[in-house]
């Protein structure tokens, strides 16, 4: 938890995926980075 918690900042998280299953971790994983990404391109496009 200590290394979390030192190492994660606002513009680099870290993002914690609990699964027993690794197809659903995989696809959790995924989501997550789309879901940021979504989120840069709405806050680029609003300087724009």
């Amino acid at each position: 938890d200590e290394m979390l918690f030192r190492t994660s900042s606002t513009y680099a998280p870290w993002t914690i995926i609990e699964s027993n299953c690794k197809l659903y971790a995989r696809v959790k994983a995924l989501k997550t980075v789309v879901d940021a990404i979504e989120q840069r391109l709405k806050s680029e496009k609003k300087k724009s």
